[in-house]
Protein backbone atom coordinates (compact mmCIF):
# COMPACT_ATOMS: atom_id res chain seq x y z
CA UNK A 1 0.00 0.00 0.00
CA UNK A 2 2.81 2.40 0.89
CA UNK A 3 4.63 1.60 -2.35
CA UNK A 4 1.43 2.22 -4.33
CA UNK A 5 0.90 5.53 -2.51
CA UNK A 6 4.44 6.68 -3.29
CA UNK A 7 4.03 5.70 -6.95
CA UNK A 8 0.79 7.68 -7.13
CA UNK A 9 2.52 10.80 -5.72
CA UNK A 10 5.32 10.58 -8.31
CA UNK A 11 2.90 9.95 -11.18
CA UNK A 12 0.64 12.77 -10.03
CA UNK A 13 3.61 15.17 -9.76
CA UNK A 14 4.79 14.31 -13.27
CA UNK A 15 1.27 14.65 -14.71
CA UNK A 16 0.77 17.98 -12.98
CA UNK A 17 4.02 19.46 -14.26
CA UNK A 18 3.26 18.25 -17.80
CA UNK A 19 -0.13 19.96 -17.76
CA UNK A 20 0.92 23.12 -15.95
CA UNK A 21 4.47 23.66 -17.23
CA UNK A 22 4.68 22.02 -20.68
CA UNK A 23 7.23 24.53 -22.03
CA UNK A 24 9.47 24.22 -18.96
CA UNK A 25 9.30 20.42 -19.15
CA UNK A 26 10.17 20.63 -22.85
CA UNK A 27 13.29 22.67 -22.11
CA UNK A 28 14.30 20.41 -19.20
CA UNK A 29 13.90 17.17 -21.15
CA UNK A 30 15.66 18.68 -24.19
CA UNK A 31 18.58 19.67 -21.98
CA UNK A 32 18.80 16.13 -20.60
CA UNK A 33 18.66 14.59 -24.09
CA UNK A 34 21.33 16.97 -25.36
CA UNK A 35 23.65 16.18 -22.45
CA UNK A 36 23.15 12.45 -23.02
CA UNK A 37 23.97 12.84 -26.71
CA UNK A 38 27.15 14.73 -25.83
CA UNK A 39 28.01 12.07 -23.24
CA UNK A 40 27.52 9.05 -25.47
CA UNK A 41 28.61 10.51 -28.79
CA UNK A 42 31.56 8.56 -30.16
CA UNK A 43 33.07 11.64 -31.78
CA UNK A 44 32.86 15.27 -30.74
CA UNK A 45 29.52 16.06 -32.34
CA UNK A 46 29.56 19.63 -31.11
CA UNK A 47 32.29 22.19 -30.67
CA UNK A 48 32.94 23.68 -27.24
CA UNK A 49 31.20 26.89 -28.29
CA UNK A 50 28.14 25.02 -29.58
CA UNK A 51 27.90 22.94 -26.41
CA UNK A 52 28.05 26.03 -24.21
CA UNK A 53 25.48 27.93 -26.27
CA UNK A 54 22.96 25.08 -26.36
CA UNK A 55 23.39 24.44 -22.63
CA UNK A 56 22.88 28.13 -21.93
CA UNK A 57 19.76 28.39 -24.11
CA UNK A 58 18.05 25.32 -22.67
CA UNK A 59 18.92 26.12 -19.05
CA UNK A 60 17.82 29.76 -19.19
CA UNK A 61 14.80 28.74 -21.26
CA UNK A 62 13.66 26.50 -18.40
CA UNK A 63 13.91 29.34 -15.86
CA UNK A 64 12.32 31.87 -18.19
CA UNK A 65 9.36 29.66 -19.07
CA UNK A 66 8.78 28.82 -15.38
CA UNK A 67 8.80 32.50 -14.37
CA UNK A 68 6.50 33.47 -17.23
CA UNK A 69 4.07 30.67 -16.42
CA UNK A 70 3.85 31.60 -12.72
CA UNK A 71 3.34 35.25 -13.67
CA UNK A 72 0.88 34.44 -16.46
CA UNK A 73 -1.41 32.61 -14.03
CA UNK A 74 -2.06 35.98 -12.34
CA UNK A 75 -2.79 37.93 -15.53
CA UNK A 76 -6.38 37.90 -16.75
CA UNK A 77 -5.67 39.16 -20.27
CA UNK A 78 -4.04 36.09 -21.78
CA UNK A 79 -3.15 37.97 -24.94
CA UNK A 80 -0.59 39.96 -22.96
CA UNK A 81 0.83 36.70 -21.60
CA UNK A 82 1.20 35.20 -25.10
CA UNK A 83 2.89 38.33 -26.46
CA UNK A 84 5.27 38.50 -23.49
CA UNK A 85 6.17 34.81 -23.88
CA UNK A 86 6.82 35.18 -27.61
CA UNK A 87 8.94 38.33 -27.26
CA UNK A 88 11.05 37.11 -24.36
CA UNK A 89 11.70 33.69 -25.89
CA UNK A 90 12.73 35.35 -29.17
CA UNK A 91 15.01 37.62 -27.17
CA UNK A 92 16.56 34.60 -25.47
CA UNK A 93 17.11 32.91 -28.84
CA UNK A 94 18.77 36.06 -30.18
CA UNK A 95 20.94 36.27 -27.07
CA UNK A 96 22.08 32.66 -27.52
CA UNK A 97 22.97 33.45 -31.13
CA UNK A 98 24.89 36.53 -29.99
CA UNK A 99 26.93 34.45 -27.52
CA UNK A 100 27.65 31.86 -30.20
CA UNK A 101 28.95 34.46 -32.66
CA UNK A 102 31.26 36.17 -30.18
CA UNK A 103 34.92 35.91 -31.25
CA UNK A 104 37.27 33.74 -29.22
CA UNK A 105 39.29 36.69 -27.90
CA UNK A 106 36.24 38.72 -26.91
CA UNK A 107 36.45 40.09 -23.33
CA UNK A 108 33.78 38.02 -21.63
CA UNK A 109 33.78 39.89 -18.30
CA UNK A 110 31.39 42.67 -19.29
CA UNK A 111 29.09 40.27 -21.12
CA UNK A 112 29.27 37.76 -18.28
CA UNK A 113 28.32 40.36 -15.66
CA UNK A 114 25.40 41.56 -17.79
CA UNK A 115 24.11 38.01 -18.19
CA UNK A 116 24.76 37.23 -14.53
CA UNK A 117 22.66 40.20 -13.42
CA UNK A 118 19.87 39.24 -15.83
CA UNK A 119 19.87 35.65 -14.57
CA UNK A 120 19.79 36.89 -10.96
CA UNK A 121 16.75 39.02 -11.75
CA UNK A 122 15.13 36.09 -13.58
CA UNK A 123 15.69 33.74 -10.64
CA UNK A 124 14.28 36.22 -8.11
CA UNK A 125 11.27 36.89 -10.35
CA UNK A 126 10.07 33.31 -9.74
CA UNK A 127 9.51 34.20 -6.07
CA UNK A 128 8.27 37.77 -6.50
CA UNK A 129 6.61 38.33 -9.90
CA UNK A 130 3.48 36.19 -9.30
CA UNK A 131 2.56 38.30 -6.24
CA UNK A 132 2.54 41.79 -7.71
CA UNK A 133 -1.15 42.21 -6.77
CA UNK A 134 -0.74 41.26 -3.10
CA UNK A 135 -1.17 43.85 -0.33
CA UNK A 136 1.54 42.27 1.80
CA UNK A 137 4.25 39.64 1.36
CA UNK A 138 2.78 36.80 3.42
CA UNK A 139 1.76 34.82 0.33
CA UNK A 140 5.18 35.38 -1.26
CA UNK A 141 6.89 34.33 1.99
CA UNK A 142 4.89 31.09 2.20
CA UNK A 143 5.43 30.37 -1.50
CA UNK A 144 9.19 30.90 -1.20
CA UNK A 145 9.41 28.64 1.83
CA UNK A 146 7.47 25.89 0.06
CA UNK A 147 9.58 26.15 -3.09
CA UNK A 148 12.81 25.90 -1.13
CA UNK A 149 11.47 22.92 0.84
CA UNK A 150 10.26 21.12 -2.32
CA UNK A 151 13.56 21.81 -4.12
CA UNK A 152 15.62 20.35 -1.27
CA UNK A 153 13.34 17.30 -1.04
CA UNK A 154 13.40 16.68 -4.79
CA UNK A 155 17.17 16.88 -5.06
CA UNK A 156 17.66 14.64 -2.03
CA UNK A 157 15.47 12.01 -3.72
CA UNK A 158 17.45 12.40 -6.95
CA UNK A 159 20.76 12.21 -5.09
CA UNK A 160 19.76 8.99 -3.32
CA UNK A 161 18.69 7.40 -6.61
CA UNK A 162 21.89 8.52 -8.35
CA UNK A 163 24.13 7.29 -5.54
CA UNK A 164 22.35 3.94 -5.41
CA UNK A 165 22.64 3.36 -9.17
CA UNK A 166 26.30 4.45 -9.22
CA UNK A 167 27.09 1.94 -6.48
CA UNK A 168 25.13 -0.75 -8.30
CA UNK A 169 27.01 0.02 -11.54
CA UNK A 170 30.36 -0.13 -9.76
CA UNK A 171 29.44 -3.54 -8.33
CA UNK A 172 29.48 -5.10 -11.82
CA UNK A 173 33.19 -4.34 -11.99
CA UNK A 174 33.93 -5.42 -8.43
CA UNK A 175 31.82 -8.61 -8.38
CA UNK A 176 31.96 -9.87 -11.97
CA UNK A 177 35.14 -8.23 -13.30
CA UNK A 178 33.19 -6.45 -16.06
CA UNK A 179 34.56 -3.25 -17.50
CA UNK A 180 31.99 -0.51 -16.92
CA UNK A 181 31.88 2.49 -19.23
CA UNK A 182 32.31 5.72 -17.24
CA UNK A 183 29.49 7.29 -19.27
CA UNK A 184 27.00 5.28 -17.20
CA UNK A 185 27.87 7.34 -14.13
CA UNK A 186 27.41 10.57 -16.11
CA UNK A 187 24.06 9.27 -17.34
CA UNK A 188 22.83 8.65 -13.80
CA UNK A 189 23.89 12.17 -12.85
CA UNK A 190 21.99 13.68 -15.77
CA UNK A 191 18.84 11.65 -15.25
CA UNK A 192 18.60 11.53 -11.46
CA UNK A 193 20.40 14.70 -10.34
CA UNK A 194 18.97 16.97 -13.03
CA UNK A 195 15.92 15.68 -14.87
CA UNK A 196 14.00 13.73 -12.22
CA UNK A 197 14.43 16.35 -9.43
CA UNK A 198 13.38 19.10 -11.84
CA UNK A 199 10.19 17.27 -12.79
CA UNK A 200 9.41 16.41 -9.17
CA UNK A 201 9.99 20.03 -8.17
CA UNK A 202 7.74 21.38 -10.93
CA UNK A 203 5.00 18.95 -9.95
CA UNK A 204 4.99 20.20 -6.35
CA UNK A 205 4.82 23.95 -7.01
CA UNK A 206 1.68 25.25 -5.26
CA UNK A 207 -1.19 26.36 -7.45
CA UNK A 208 -4.45 28.25 -6.93
CA UNK A 209 -5.29 28.97 -3.29
CA UNK A 210 -2.21 27.07 -2.08
CA UNK A 211 -0.06 29.40 -4.17
CA UNK A 212 -1.64 32.45 -2.52
CA UNK A 213 -1.73 31.14 1.01
CA UNK A 214 -2.12 34.29 3.11
CA UNK A 215 -2.05 32.49 6.46
CA UNK A 216 0.76 33.74 8.66
CA UNK A 217 2.47 30.46 9.48
CA UNK A 218 4.76 30.86 12.47
CA UNK A 219 7.22 28.30 13.73
CA UNK A 220 8.08 28.07 17.43
CA UNK A 221 11.28 26.22 16.49
CA UNK A 222 12.36 28.93 14.03
CA UNK A 223 11.56 31.66 16.55
CA UNK A 224 13.75 29.99 19.17
CA UNK A 225 16.60 29.50 16.69
CA UNK A 226 16.44 33.20 15.81
CA UNK A 227 16.20 34.38 19.42
CA UNK A 228 18.81 32.10 20.99
CA UNK A 229 21.26 31.50 18.12
CA UNK A 230 21.08 34.01 15.28
CA UNK A 231 20.47 37.17 17.31
CA UNK A 232 23.31 36.46 19.79
CA UNK A 233 25.63 35.87 16.82
CA UNK A 234 24.61 39.18 15.25
CA UNK A 235 25.05 40.78 18.67
CA UNK A 236 28.65 39.54 18.74
CA UNK A 237 29.25 41.07 15.32
CA UNK A 238 27.79 44.37 16.53
CA UNK A 239 29.95 44.33 19.66
CA UNK A 240 33.18 43.60 17.78
CA UNK A 241 32.51 46.25 15.15
CA UNK A 242 31.55 48.92 17.67
CA UNK A 243 34.65 48.18 19.74
CA UNK A 244 36.73 48.46 16.57
CA UNK A 245 35.01 51.74 15.69
CA UNK A 246 35.83 53.09 19.17
CA UNK A 247 39.44 51.94 18.77
CA UNK A 248 40.02 53.79 15.50
CA UNK A 249 38.29 56.90 16.90
CA UNK A 250 40.62 56.94 19.91
CA UNK A 251 43.67 56.33 17.71
CA UNK A 252 42.25 58.70 15.08
CA UNK A 253 42.97 56.46 12.12
CA UNK A 254 41.05 55.28 9.10
CA UNK A 255 39.31 51.88 9.19
CA UNK A 256 40.89 48.90 7.47
CA UNK A 257 39.26 47.83 4.23
CA UNK A 258 38.79 44.33 5.64
CA UNK A 259 36.07 45.64 7.99
CA UNK A 260 33.70 45.71 5.01
CA UNK A 261 33.37 41.92 5.06
CA UNK A 262 32.20 41.90 8.67
CA UNK A 263 29.64 44.61 7.94
CA UNK A 264 28.42 42.69 4.88
CA UNK A 265 27.98 39.52 6.94
CA UNK A 266 26.18 41.48 9.68
CA UNK A 267 23.80 43.23 7.27
CA UNK A 268 23.08 40.03 5.34
CA UNK A 269 22.29 38.35 8.65
CA UNK A 270 19.96 41.21 9.54
CA UNK A 271 18.08 40.79 6.25
CA UNK A 272 17.83 37.03 6.84
CA UNK A 273 16.48 37.51 10.37
CA UNK A 274 13.92 40.06 9.15
CA UNK A 275 12.77 37.61 6.49
CA UNK A 276 12.43 34.73 8.97
CA UNK A 277 10.49 36.87 11.46
CA UNK A 278 8.15 38.37 8.85
CA UNK A 279 4.97 36.31 9.54
CA UNK A 280 5.10 36.86 13.30
CA UNK A 281 5.82 40.57 12.74
CA UNK A 282 2.72 40.92 10.57
CA UNK A 283 0.62 39.23 13.22
CA UNK A 284 2.12 41.30 16.04
CA UNK A 285 2.65 38.25 18.23
CA UNK A 286 5.92 39.28 19.87
CA UNK A 287 6.96 42.73 21.05
CA UNK A 288 10.55 41.49 21.33
CA UNK A 289 10.69 40.61 17.64
CA UNK A 290 9.08 43.94 16.73
CA UNK A 291 11.77 45.81 18.68
CA UNK A 292 14.46 43.73 17.00
CA UNK A 293 12.95 44.35 13.56
CA UNK A 294 13.14 48.13 14.03
CA UNK A 295 16.23 48.39 16.22
CA UNK A 296 18.64 46.11 14.37
CA UNK A 297 18.72 48.13 11.10
CA UNK A 298 19.28 51.35 13.07
CA UNK A 299 22.12 49.75 15.03
CA UNK A 300 23.78 48.75 11.73
CA UNK A 301 23.63 52.23 10.15
CA UNK A 302 26.72 53.66 11.96
CA UNK A 303 28.67 50.58 10.94
CA UNK A 304 27.67 51.17 7.32
CA UNK A 305 29.35 54.56 7.67
CA UNK A 306 32.46 52.71 8.84
CA UNK A 307 32.24 50.50 5.75
CA UNK A 308 31.85 53.57 3.52
CA UNK A 309 34.98 55.16 4.98
CA UNK A 310 36.91 51.91 4.50
CA UNK A 311 35.84 51.71 0.85
CA UNK A 312 36.74 55.38 0.30
CA UNK A 313 40.18 54.66 1.72
CA UNK A 314 40.72 51.82 -0.74
CA UNK A 315 39.60 54.05 -3.62
CA UNK A 316 42.00 56.75 -2.49
CA UNK A 317 44.92 54.32 -2.07
CA UNK A 318 44.47 52.08 -5.09
CA UNK A 319 41.97 53.74 -7.42
CA UNK A 320 38.93 52.28 -9.16
CA UNK A 321 38.48 48.54 -9.57
CA UNK A 322 35.44 46.50 -10.54
CA UNK A 323 35.20 44.87 -7.11
CA UNK A 324 35.29 48.21 -5.31
CA UNK A 325 32.59 49.70 -7.51
CA UNK A 326 30.25 46.80 -6.76
CA UNK A 327 31.24 46.93 -3.08
CA UNK A 328 30.37 50.63 -2.90
CA UNK A 329 27.05 49.96 -4.63
CA UNK A 330 26.33 47.17 -2.15
CA UNK A 331 27.12 49.60 0.66
CA UNK A 332 24.65 52.16 -0.73
CA UNK A 333 22.01 49.43 -1.12
CA UNK A 334 22.54 48.44 2.51
CA UNK A 335 21.73 52.04 3.52
CA UNK A 336 18.50 51.84 1.51
CA UNK A 337 17.56 48.47 3.06
CA UNK A 338 18.24 49.50 6.68
CA UNK A 339 16.42 52.82 6.37
CA UNK A 340 13.57 51.14 4.48
CA UNK A 341 13.15 48.42 7.11
CA UNK A 342 12.98 51.04 9.85
CA UNK A 343 10.59 53.37 8.05
CA UNK A 344 8.28 50.62 6.73
CA UNK A 345 8.43 48.74 10.06
CA UNK A 346 9.21 45.60 8.03
CA UNK A 347 5.65 45.55 6.67
CA UNK A 348 7.00 44.56 3.25
CA UNK A 349 10.16 42.59 2.46
CA UNK A 350 9.74 41.67 -1.21
CA UNK A 351 11.11 45.04 -2.28
CA UNK A 352 14.52 44.07 -0.90
CA UNK A 353 15.02 41.32 -3.52
CA UNK A 354 13.49 43.47 -6.28
CA UNK A 355 15.74 46.45 -5.50
CA UNK A 356 18.84 44.23 -5.40
CA UNK A 357 18.06 42.76 -8.82
CA UNK A 358 17.24 46.20 -10.24
CA UNK A 359 20.47 47.81 -9.05
CA UNK A 360 22.54 44.84 -10.25
CA UNK A 361 20.92 45.16 -13.69
CA UNK A 362 21.41 48.94 -13.89
CA UNK A 363 25.11 48.69 -13.06
CA UNK A 364 25.83 45.73 -15.35
CA UNK A 365 23.55 45.78 -18.40
CA UNK A 366 23.47 49.43 -19.52
CA UNK A 367 26.02 50.62 -22.11
CA UNK A 368 27.75 52.64 -19.40
CA UNK A 369 28.39 49.90 -16.84
CA UNK A 370 30.91 49.20 -14.12
CA UNK A 371 33.04 46.85 -16.21
CA UNK A 372 33.44 49.44 -18.98
CA UNK A 373 34.14 52.26 -16.51
CA UNK A 374 36.82 50.17 -14.80
CA UNK A 375 38.41 49.24 -18.11
CA UNK A 376 38.55 52.85 -19.28
CA UNK A 377 39.92 54.13 -15.97
CA UNK A 378 42.68 51.50 -15.75
CA UNK A 379 43.86 52.04 -19.31
CA UNK A 380 43.97 55.83 -18.96
CA UNK A 381 45.75 55.65 -15.59
CA UNK A 382 48.40 53.26 -16.98
CA UNK A 383 48.91 55.31 -20.12
CA UNK A 384 49.54 58.46 -18.08
CA UNK A 385 51.82 56.61 -15.65
CA UNK A 386 53.97 55.08 -18.41
CA UNK A 387 54.24 58.38 -20.28
CA UNK A 388 55.41 60.20 -17.16
CA UNK A 389 57.72 57.61 -15.55
CA UNK A 390 59.15 55.58 -18.46
CA UNK A 391 61.57 57.27 -20.83
CA UNK A 392 62.40 54.37 -23.16
CA UNK A 393 60.79 53.17 -26.35
CA UNK A 394 57.42 51.43 -26.47
CA UNK A 395 56.30 48.71 -26.30
CA UNK A 396 58.50 47.52 -23.43
CA UNK A 397 59.90 44.01 -23.67
CA UNK A 398 59.90 41.78 -20.58
CA UNK A 399 63.30 42.88 -19.28
CA UNK A 400 62.52 46.56 -19.82
CA UNK A 401 59.19 46.08 -18.09
CA UNK A 402 60.77 44.49 -15.01
CA UNK A 403 63.45 47.18 -14.88
CA UNK A 404 60.74 49.83 -15.02
CA UNK A 405 58.77 48.16 -12.22
CA UNK A 406 61.94 48.03 -10.12
CA UNK A 407 62.26 51.82 -10.46
CA UNK A 408 58.78 52.35 -8.99
CA UNK A 409 57.80 52.27 -5.30
CA UNK A 410 56.86 48.74 -4.24
CA UNK A 411 53.12 49.37 -3.82
CA UNK A 412 52.94 51.35 -7.06
CA UNK A 413 54.73 48.54 -8.91
CA UNK A 414 52.36 45.94 -7.48
CA UNK A 415 49.30 48.00 -8.44
CA UNK A 416 50.65 48.70 -11.93
CA UNK A 417 51.40 45.03 -12.61
CA UNK A 418 47.96 44.03 -11.30
CA UNK A 419 46.21 46.53 -13.58
CA UNK A 420 48.13 45.38 -16.63
CA UNK A 421 47.36 41.75 -15.82
CA UNK A 422 43.64 42.55 -15.54
CA UNK A 423 43.63 44.52 -18.78
CA UNK A 424 45.48 41.79 -20.65
CA UNK A 425 43.86 38.62 -19.32
CA UNK A 426 40.46 39.76 -18.04
CA UNK A 427 39.52 42.55 -20.44
CA UNK A 428 41.69 41.14 -23.28
CA UNK A 429 42.61 44.69 -24.27
CA UNK A 430 45.00 44.54 -27.23
CA UNK A 431 45.64 48.28 -26.99
CA UNK A 432 47.98 47.72 -24.04
CA UNK A 433 50.34 45.89 -26.38
CA UNK A 434 51.28 49.33 -27.64
CA UNK A 435 52.68 49.86 -24.15
CA UNK A 436 54.05 46.42 -23.19
CA UNK A 437 54.89 43.30 -25.17
CA UNK A 438 52.16 40.62 -25.38
CA UNK A 439 54.39 37.93 -23.82
CA UNK A 440 54.90 39.61 -20.43
CA UNK A 441 54.81 37.15 -17.51
CA UNK A 442 52.75 39.15 -15.00
CA UNK A 443 52.79 36.35 -12.43
CA UNK A 444 56.56 36.27 -12.53
CA UNK A 445 56.65 40.05 -12.14
CA UNK A 446 54.27 39.78 -9.19
CA UNK A 447 56.58 37.25 -7.54
CA UNK A 448 59.49 39.61 -8.09
CA UNK A 449 57.59 42.47 -6.43
CA UNK A 450 56.11 40.60 -3.46
CA UNK A 451 57.74 41.25 -0.12
CA UNK A 452 58.29 37.58 0.62
CA UNK A 453 60.30 37.13 -2.58
CA UNK A 454 63.08 39.24 -1.08
CA UNK A 455 65.31 38.64 1.91
CA UNK A 456 65.34 41.28 4.65
CA UNK A 457 67.89 41.67 7.41
CA UNK A 458 68.24 42.84 10.97
CA UNK A 459 71.51 43.60 12.70
CA UNK A 460 71.95 41.68 15.97
CA UNK A 461 74.83 40.99 18.32
CA UNK A 462 75.47 37.61 16.74
CA UNK A 463 75.63 39.09 13.26
CA UNK A 464 73.30 39.52 10.32
CA UNK A 465 70.45 37.08 9.89
CA UNK A 466 67.43 36.66 7.66
CA UNK A 467 64.15 37.64 9.30
CA UNK A 468 61.85 37.16 6.32
CA UNK A 469 59.84 33.97 5.78
CA UNK A 470 62.32 32.87 3.15
CA UNK A 471 63.17 33.23 -0.48
CA UNK A 472 63.57 31.04 -3.52
CA UNK A 473 64.74 32.48 -6.80
CA UNK A 474 65.56 30.50 -9.91
CA UNK A 475 66.14 31.17 -13.57
CA UNK A 476 67.15 29.01 -16.48
CA UNK A 477 68.47 30.64 -19.63
CA UNK A 478 67.13 29.79 -23.07
CA UNK A 479 68.98 27.24 -25.21
CA UNK A 480 72.71 27.90 -24.67
CA UNK A 481 73.80 26.29 -27.96
CA UNK A 482 74.86 29.69 -29.28
CA UNK A 483 77.31 30.01 -26.37
CA UNK A 484 79.92 27.92 -28.18
CA UNK A 485 80.19 30.62 -30.82
CA UNK A 486 82.30 32.55 -28.30
CA UNK A 487 85.17 30.18 -29.21
CA UNK A 488 85.43 31.98 -32.53
CA UNK A 489 85.93 35.35 -30.84
CA UNK A 490 89.32 34.90 -29.26
CA UNK A 491 88.89 32.14 -26.66
CA UNK A 492 90.89 28.93 -26.75
CA UNK A 493 89.10 26.75 -24.24
CA UNK A 494 85.50 26.14 -23.17
CA UNK A 495 84.82 24.63 -19.75
CA UNK A 496 81.32 23.48 -18.86
CA UNK A 497 80.97 24.67 -15.29
CA UNK A 498 78.45 23.44 -12.74
CA UNK A 499 78.39 24.06 -9.02
CA UNK A 500 75.90 21.71 -7.42
CA UNK A 501 75.77 23.33 -3.99
CA UNK A 502 77.32 26.34 -2.35
CA UNK A 503 76.54 29.05 0.18
CA UNK A 504 77.15 32.74 0.44
CA UNK A 505 76.86 35.10 3.45
CA UNK A 506 73.50 36.85 3.59
CA UNK A 507 75.13 40.25 3.92
CA UNK A 508 75.96 40.22 0.21
CA UNK A 509 72.30 39.94 -0.69
CA UNK A 510 71.58 43.48 0.46
CA UNK A 511 74.63 44.88 -1.31
CA UNK A 512 74.66 46.12 -4.89
CA UNK A 513 76.76 43.15 -6.03
CA UNK A 514 77.12 39.56 -4.86
CA UNK A 515 80.47 37.77 -5.49
CA UNK A 516 80.36 34.19 -6.76
CA UNK A 517 83.60 32.25 -6.72
CA UNK A 518 84.40 29.84 -9.55
CA UNK A 519 86.56 27.04 -8.24
CA UNK A 520 88.53 24.20 -9.72
CA UNK A 521 88.53 21.71 -6.90
CA UNK A 522 89.57 23.77 -3.88
CA UNK A 523 91.31 26.43 -5.94
CA UNK A 524 89.51 29.66 -6.83
CA UNK A 525 90.13 30.35 -10.51
CA UNK A 526 87.94 33.43 -10.88
CA UNK A 527 85.20 35.51 -9.24
CA UNK A 528 82.18 37.02 -10.95
CA UNK A 529 79.91 39.70 -9.53
CA UNK A 530 76.14 39.44 -9.89
CA UNK A 531 73.59 42.08 -8.94
CA UNK A 532 70.80 40.67 -6.70
CA UNK A 533 68.29 42.92 -8.47
CA UNK A 534 69.19 41.21 -11.76
CA UNK A 535 68.64 37.77 -10.22
CA UNK A 536 65.16 38.78 -9.09
CA UNK A 537 64.44 40.14 -12.54
CA UNK A 538 65.67 37.05 -14.39
CA UNK A 539 63.73 34.72 -12.12
CA UNK A 540 60.53 36.58 -13.06
CA UNK A 541 61.09 36.28 -16.83
CA UNK A 542 59.80 33.45 -19.00
CA UNK A 543 62.76 33.44 -21.39
CA UNK A 544 66.16 35.07 -20.94
CA UNK A 545 69.40 34.73 -22.89
CA UNK A 546 72.54 33.35 -21.22
CA UNK A 547 74.15 36.08 -19.11
CA UNK A 548 77.78 37.13 -19.67
CA UNK A 549 80.16 38.15 -16.88
CA UNK A 550 83.76 39.35 -16.88
CA UNK A 551 85.38 38.41 -13.58
CA UNK A 552 88.68 39.31 -11.95
CA UNK A 553 90.48 37.49 -14.74
CA UNK A 554 89.47 40.18 -17.20
CA UNK A 555 90.70 38.23 -20.21
CA UNK A 556 88.30 35.37 -19.48
CA UNK A 557 84.51 35.16 -19.78
CA UNK A 558 81.85 33.32 -17.77
CA UNK A 559 78.36 32.75 -19.21
CA UNK A 560 75.72 31.92 -16.62
CA UNK A 561 72.94 29.62 -17.86
CA UNK A 562 71.25 28.42 -14.66
CA UNK A 563 70.93 29.83 -11.18
CA UNK A 564 69.02 28.83 -8.03
CA UNK A 565 69.08 30.59 -4.67
CA UNK A 566 67.23 29.94 -1.41
CA UNK A 567 67.28 30.99 2.23
CA UNK A 568 65.09 30.84 5.34
CA UNK A 569 64.48 32.85 8.47
CA UNK A 570 67.33 32.54 10.93
CA UNK A 571 69.93 31.39 8.38
CA UNK A 572 73.21 33.22 8.09
CA UNK A 573 73.98 32.00 4.59
CA UNK A 574 72.06 31.69 1.36
CA UNK A 575 72.24 28.37 -0.50
CA UNK A 576 72.64 28.44 -4.25
CA UNK A 577 73.58 26.35 -7.26
CA UNK A 578 74.59 27.57 -10.70
CA UNK A 579 75.94 26.38 -14.00
CA UNK A 580 77.40 27.89 -17.13
CA UNK A 581 80.38 28.05 -19.44
CA UNK A 582 83.84 29.44 -18.65
CA UNK A 583 85.92 30.68 -21.60
CA UNK A 584 89.70 31.05 -21.33
CA UNK A 585 91.48 33.63 -23.44
CA UNK A 586 93.90 32.38 -26.11
CA UNK A 587 97.52 32.78 -25.12
CA UNK A 588 99.70 34.77 -27.51
CA UNK A 589 103.37 33.91 -28.07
Amino acid sequence: MKKFFTRQIIIKSVEQCLKRFPVTVGFTVSLAVFLLVVCWGKDELFTERQTFTINYYLTVGSLLSLSLRLWGEEVKRKRIVYIANALLHLLLLADAGYLYLLPEDFPFLETGLAHGSALTALGLSIFTLPFFREKDDIASWNFTLQLVSHAVTSWIIGGIMCGGLCLLTASFSGLFGLEVNGNFYTTWLIVFCLTLPSLLFLGQIPAGEAKHDRTGHTSAFLSKVIRYLFLPLLGCYLLVLYVYALKILVQWQLPDGWVSWLVIALTAGCIGVEFCMYPSLRQGLSRFEQRVARGLPIAILPLLVLMTIGIARRFNDYGITLNRLYLLTLNIWFYIVCIGLFVLRARRIQWIAVSFAGIFLLTSVLPVNYARLTHRYMFQALSIQIQTSYKGGLPMDEEQYLDWLASLPRETARLTNSRLKILDYTFKDKEIHRLVAPDINYWGAEKCIKENSEVHFSQKKNGTEIIAKGTYLHFEASSPSSVKMELNTGYSELVAYHKSEDSIPCKYWKEEVMPIELTNGHQVIDTIYVQPSDIRKWSAMDTIPPQKFIGRQKDNLFILTDFSLSGYAGDKNLNFTYSGYYFIQKKTN
